[in-house]
């Protein structure tokens, strides 16, 4: 709708608005017909015609334009850098620049529309940037916060930036904006020092403001000292990248590895004389095949019950042990994976081995304490084994009654009946 508007303005000869009307007199043309019939049935919210006539060829119009957010005509490239929409980072849609002769419709975009976009892509980004933002104190305009730590004997300071936009900002170059968007664009979250990086550019900005402070308009200031901008971030992301090492983070990783490796084995070095119960155990089995007596017979096989019983809680309290290592490994190390395509090739390596030998180390650990645990009811289970054997008559009675008893809940009545 707004197009056909532009259109029959153009077809008009751009005249001049007044009080928010164009007038035409003259001979009607093929595109001012063509305009009027696409215009037909234009709604109101995109302009009404006040005066419309043909005689012979000759045309009179008055068309009142439209002056909301369906369609707007700015006489100037200024009356647009005023629109408040501007001031929360937002273009306006469906506008017509007189003295530009562009409407948003046009594929060309002469350099001042260009300037105005950019400054509108600085009010979004800044605002993603800032620690603090009030959005609706002005409805023309953000208020973004901005604050400088403390430094020695100054105190920590807090900056106030109104993102409100008007003429003055044309004809300033916003570049390289892609540093301000690579850092802030949420596929970039888990590269290397990426909140370190946000809160440089925050100080260069905030460094800025202090430096400017009484200015009357502080976001005139962040446009105009861009360059200055960028150049303290860039000084201070070189300051933080030298003081940063990859060697450091490499002697951090063979440490870890040693230590949880270590700790690992320590584990299993820990039970290694408790298991030697495990074989002097099973001697009992002798002495109990050489028992005289039931009561001897009981003994023997309520010691070897207790030497199984404990063996287990020492396996089940090692193996505890170790869920905790390799948990405490895994919370250690997330970060490492987290990031571990922003280090060096020589040092991805290094950290895959070093997390696969733990993995295997544990996986190891808890297969051996596994084998053990089923080690350690052989005392047991031989005790009672050898007890069945020795008294068989006496067992033989009650173990076929129980038996019986199983077989016969285990068959269907049904399976039974006639």
């Amino acid at each position: 709708m707004f197009s056909n508007v532009v259109a029959l303005y153009r077809a008009m000869g751009a005249p001049i608005i007044e009080d928010g009307v164009v007038s035409y007199e003259g001979e009607s043309t093929p595109a001012i017909s063509s305009a009027l019939q696409n215009c037909r049935d234009l709604q109101p919210e995109f302009g009404k015609f006040q005066h419309q006539s043909e005689n012979n060829d000759f045309i009179e119009i008055e068309f009142r334009l439209p002056t909301n957010e369906f369609g707007r005509f700015y006489a100037t490239v200024s009356e647009l850098a005023r629109a408040g929409s501007l001031g929360k980072g937002q273009f306006p849609k469906n506008i017509y620049v007189v003295e530009l002769g562009w409407a948003d419709i046009d594929t060309d975009e002469p350099a001042p529309i260009i300037e105005l976009k950019r400054i509108c892509r600085l009010v979004e980004l800044l605002s993603m940037l800032a620690i603090g933002v009030d959005k609706d104190s002005s409805p023309d305009y953000f208020n973004l916060f901005f604050a400088l730590p403390p430094d020695g004997a100054k105190p920590p300071r807090t900056f106030l930036l109104p993102t409100q936009v008007d003429e003055k900002f044309l004809g300033h170059e916003l570049r390289h904006m892609s540093l301000l968007e690579e850092i802030l664009n949420r596929k970039n979250e888990n590269k290397a020092h990426l909140s370190e990086r946000k809160l440089m550019i925050r100080m260069a900005i905030a460094s800025v403001l202090e430096k400017y402070e009484n200015e009357p308009s502080l976001f005139l200031v962040v446009v105009k000292e861009w360059n200055e901008i960028l150049s303290t971030y860039r000084a201070n992301l070189q300051t933080y990248v030298y003081g940063f090492s990859f060697e450091k983070v490499r002697r951090e990783l063979a440490q870890a590895e040693i230590d949880y490796g270590t700790k690992l084995s320590g584990v299993l070095g820990d039970i290694a004389g408790k298991m030697l119960a495990l074989p002097i155990s099973l001697a009992g089995l002798i002495a109990l095949n050489k028992s005289e007596s039931s009561f001897e017979t009981f003994v023997v096989v309520l010691g070897l019950a207790v030497v199984s019983v404990v063996l287990l809680a020492i396996l089940h309290n090692q193996t505890l042990q170790t869920n905790r290592l390799l948990h405490s490994f895994n919370v250690v190390f997330d970060e490492f994976k987290d990031k571990i395509k922003t280090y060096p090739p020589k040092l991805q390596r290094l950290l895959k081995i070093t997390i696969e030998q733990i993995e295997k180390q544990g996986a190891t650990l808890k297969r051996t304490f596994t084998l053990l645990k089923l080690l350690s009811l052989l005392p047991v289970i031989g005790a009672i084994l050898v007890a069945i054997v020795k008294y068989w008559e006496l067992v033989k009675i009650p173990l076929m009654a129980i038996l019986s008893f199983i077989i016969a809940a285990n068959i269907d009545p049904a399976s039974i009946t006639p």
